[in-house]
Formats: structure tokens, C-alpha cells, sequence
């Protein structure tokens, strides 16, 4: 499990590589807490090459589309198979992740 985080310009991308889990959610956090830090206007949470997504990760996502939105920043959720969506409501996490077959094998 490893997150990787690039900024560009007022962009950051997150990818998530293996289990996005308690463990990834730690780090996810705080490079999150550095892109509202850094002003970001768009964030793009790459989980293209997760292969699983737990309950407590998929709490800090729906914490995070409540973070973005209150600071006017988009949220781009990119997932498996090319999908990606922008997601501006937290209720939309939980939905997206049914979509994602592997996240009820992590937790």
C-alpha cells in the first residue's frame, strides 16, 4: 500500500497503489491537509491501481469531498476501468465504491 502525491500548479493528484486502508487513510489525510494548504482548486484521488478500499478509507474520501467543497476545490475520483467522476456530495462515495468490486474485500 503506498500513496503517491504530485502538485502541479493548483492541482494535486493522489494515487493509491495496493489496499487503501487505515494505514493509507493516515497519509491520505495529511496530503490532503497540504493541498488545501497550497490552495489547490483541483484534486484528483487516483484509484486506479488500488485493489481494495476499506470502511475507514472510504470515510476519509467522503471527509474529503466535504473538505473540497467547503473550499470551492474539485474533486476528481478516478477508478478502476477509466471511470471517473467528480464527486461533490459525500453520499456519492459510498456509491462509487459499490462500483469498485474489490473494496469489500479489504475490511
Amino acid at each position: 500500500m503506498t500513496l503517491h502525491s504530485v502538485l502541479l500548479e493548483d492541482e494535486v493528484i493522489l494515487s493509491v497503489e495496493g489496499v487503501f486502508d487505515g494505514d493509507v487513510a493516515a497519509a491520505h489525510h495529511r496530503a490532503m491537509e497540504a493541498a488545501y494548504a497550497a490552495d489547490a482548486r483541483r484534486v484528483v484521488v487516483d484509484l486506479t491501481m488500488a485493489t481494495a478500499v476499506d470502511g475507514g478509507a472510504a470515510a476519509v474520501l467522503a471527509a474529503t469531498v466535504t473538505g473540497c467543497a467547503a473550499r470551492g476545490t474539485h474533486l476528481i475520483i478516478a477508478m478502476p476501468d477509466g471511470v471517473e467522476a467528480e464527486v461533490t456530495d459525500p453520499a456519492q462515495i459510498e456509491m462509487l465504491l459499490r462500483s469498485f468490486e474489490p473494496w469489500r474485500d479489504a475490511g
